[in-house]
């Protein structure tokens, strides 16, 4: 049993490191998150708490328009055809750029209908600029390292913005000017640092190249689908 156990790992070695480098991560989030929500807890009202995460959601849903869902395509390339990745990681820039004042939009749709009562504007954006620009910018760098098979690093990361957003959340906890308008300067701050760290040390060292329409490979053939504006006959789909 011991033997047919080793050769088992011998064969799968690679396939278990890369799973418990995924893991890893998951691990380490889980138990930074958990401080995270207690200094966060300790540091604001019931109410503001409650503020605070519906906010939270709803920048984590309005973020999913960010780029018009071009992460899957980028993911797949980083997946199957990385030389690409910096021709796609262009495209993702320019269709975050294009998708921002669709993002504006909805953004002060949620706020008008949900939040004018409670929280002043200037706080709601900046929970949604933490939320959508900076957090998901990170998670774009994460899913990239992922399709690159860069596991450990990909883990490490998201080690490392959790790590951030729980420092902050201890020193808010420990402040003595502790409300949901200060909270939201704390977190627009963790949030950016953490994107600042992923892209300078986290993002392959790619060359950005922007070409609209396809891109042919002699290995295979992988389009690059346009959106907004359409200089192709097709759509990118998420």
């Amino acid at each position: 049993m011991i033997d047919f156990a080793k050769t088992l790992y011998t064969r799968h070695s690679s396939v278990i490191h890369a799973y418990i480098s995924m893991t890893s991560g998951s691990a380490g989030r889980l138990v930074l998150s958990l401080v995270y929500f207690i200094c966060i807890a300790n540091g604001l009202s019931i109410a503001e708490f409650g503020l605070f995460a519906t906010a939270s959601a709803a920048g984590i849903m309005i973020s999913r328009v960010l780029a018009f869902g071009f992460m899957s395509p980028l993911y797949r390339v980083a997946t199957v055809k990385p030389l690409l990745v910096g021709t796609y990681s262009a495209g993702f820039a320019v269709g975050a750029l294009l998708s921002l004042p669709l993002i504006a939009i909805l953004c002060l749709a949620a706020y008008y209908a949900v939040f004018a009562r409670d929280i002043a504007l200037l706080v709601f954006l900046a929970l949604m600029a933490a939320e959508i620009l900076c957090w998901r910018g990170l998670e774009v760098v994460v899913i990239v390292l992922n399709g690159l098979g860069r596991f450990g690093r990909a883990a490490l990361l998201v080690v490392i913005g959790t790590g951030i957003r729980t420092a902050a959340a201890l020193v808010f906890s420990l402040s003595q000017s502790a409300s949901l308008g200060t909270w939201s300067l704390f977190y627009l701050g963790a949030n950016l640092l953490a994107l600042v760290i992923a892209i300078v040390w986290f993002f392959p060292k790619v060359r950005f190249r922007w070409r609209p329409c396809a891109v042919h490979s002699a290995a295979g053939r992988i389009r690059f689908r346009s959106w907004v504006p359409r200089c192709c006959s097709t759509s990118s789909l998420n």
